[in-house]
């Protein structure tokens, strides 16, 4: 897509678990269960722009309608969010030499 543009300082951000949190922070994310299978250990985020974000909130599909998977133009991503019609959030973990680094993630901002 032509017309599609990606911002991005590469920044490597640190991921955030869910018992580093505040009392504040976990209640942003009422949804999360973990009564059951998960616990705040097993929630990952980051903080972009002044806002944090599950991770486990983006998608590496970027539509049922699509097809699976990310269009070309966003290949090198992990992960998806739409932010609004024209714009989204996309991620990746960081890599070094090793390959995927878990503990960071790089971000940027989608417009079209």
């Amino acid at each position: 897509m032509s017309d599609t543009k990606i911002i991005t300082n590469f920044h490597a951000r640190d991921i955030i678990h869910g018992y580093e949190l505040s009392p504040a922070e976990r209640a942003e994310f009422d949804y999360i269960d973990t009564s059951e299978t998960l616990s705040w250990d097993d929630a990952e985020f980051f903080r972009y722009r002044g806002q944090l974000y599950d991770i486990g909130e983006f998608s590496a599909d970027y539509g049922i309608m699509r097809g699976s998977g990310l269009p070309a133009h966003l290949s090198r991503w992990d992960g998806y969010m739409s932010d609004s019609y024209f714009s989204a959030i996309v991620m990746r973990f960081a890599r070094d030499e090793f390959g995927p680094d878990f503990d960071h993630v790089v971000v940027g901002l989608v417009l079209s």
